[in-house]
């Protein structure tokens, strides 16, 4: 792993660029990574004032492969430098930058008392009208005034958006402005000079003499399903009866309602969803229920499919992003393996902004 350093004139912000694979850093047909943080920040109109220090990840990949287990390791890599630098830039791949900022956000939590930016580019550096140089110079800018302005907390930068990691989700393939919040605003807007709004997390003097702290602890075996009347609930009780999934995550309908229509197997008889729900939870596994909309709050008590679902043991995921509600189950698993009480509380716990705001009048 080879580590490189600019220096510019004036330094008054030292910046760490972690560099994880992605679009931005491809090359060929059909694109590969291939570049190095070095190349990447060439002919980039990097602000004065900074001092950077470059790294290349040890594995760099086109961001669909990314697991868990390699951002524990860019983590890792952060924490070790955490003390000689203001801010952090990990560039990475679209297709699972939502996972990767849901994961530091959890990693980290509060403990993280410096500005963290998780940035990615639809275009390779090489490719005409690319948007790569932009990318990484609004974030340098950013980085600059969340410093000096004590604004603490996993970000991405999105073109002239600032966008809080614990929401931030992708929703286009064909423009620049890929990644939105659902829910909630930009933190920051980086056009023409950098605009914070009064909300945005600020350094906290006591967490901060703390240091920086790694959860570091997620259950690996959770899948995601997504769940319709049409999707036979085999699909559920197959992994109920191989005995080796821990949790799964249930992308349902409206509030969380769960389909109970009957489905019939020839060779194991007749059940539904929610038939399969309680077998996973009668084993173990722990059933979390998702909203399949941006704005989507899960109240299982609400509709009497939703009821059910409860009722057979399902955790609700709340107004979590499915990129989030995936993350935080996992790490509430890791935390309370046999508890699903514990996990429902963690999980209904606004720890970061990660929930939505606002609650739903009960009368």
């Amino acid at each position: 792993m080879v580590s490189y350093k600019i220096q510019l004139t004036e330094v008054a912000v030292k910046t760490y660029i972690l560099n994880t694979g992605g679009t931005l850093g491809m090359v060929g047909k059909p694109l590969r990574p291939a570049k190095s943080a070095k190349e990447l920040l060439e002919g980039i109109n990097v602000p004065s004032g900074i001092e950077i220090t470059l790294e290349d990840f040890p594995l760099r990949q086109d961001s669909t492969n990314v697991m868990h287990k390699d951002r524990v390791q860019m983590g890792e890599l952060i924490a070790t430098v955490y003390d000689e630098h203001d801010a952090f830039v990990v560039l990475h791949g679209t297709d699972s930058l939502a996972e990767t900022c849901a994961f530091f956000s959890m990693l980290f939590k509060l403990s993280l008392q410096k500005p963290l930016f998780v940035i990615g580019a639809q275009m390779s550096k090489d490719e005409s009208g690319t948007d790569v140089p932009m990318q990484i110079a609004n974030t340098l800018r950013v980085a600059d005034a969340f410093i000096h302005n004590n604004v603490v907390g996993v970000y991405s930068v999105c073109i002239g958006d600032v966008l809080h990691g614990a929401r931030v989700r992708k929703r286009r393939d064909s423009d620049f402005s890929a990644f939105y919040t659902p829910g909630i605003y930009p933190v920051a807007q980086a056009w023409p000079h950098v605009l914070i709004q009064e909300w945005a997390r600020k350094k906290d003097g006591v967490l901060e003499v703390q240091g920086l702290r790694l959860d570091s602890q997620f259950e690996q075996q959770v899948a995601i399903i997504i769940v319709s009347a049409d999707s036979p609930p085999y699909i559920l009780m197959d992994m109920v009866k191989a005995g080796k999934i821990r949790g799964v995550v249930l992308e349902c309908k409206g509030a969380g309602n769960v389909p109970d229509r009957v489905w019939d197997f020839a060779d194991e008889g007749s059940y539904s969803w929610i038939d399969a729900i309680r077998a996973a939870t009668q084993k173990g596994i722990h059933v979390g229920i998702l909203s399949p909309f941006e704005d989507g709050r899960v109240e299982l008590e609400r509709y009497e499919l939703g009821q059910k679902a409860k009722e057979a043991g399902a955790i609700s995921l709340e107004s979590l992003t499915p990129a989030m509600g995936d993350v935080k189950l996992r790490q509430a698993i890791a935390m309370h393996p046999e508890h699903p009480d514990r996990i429902q509380r963690f999980i209904s716990t606004n720890i970061l902004g990660e929930l939505l705001p606002g609650f739903v009048n009960e009368r």
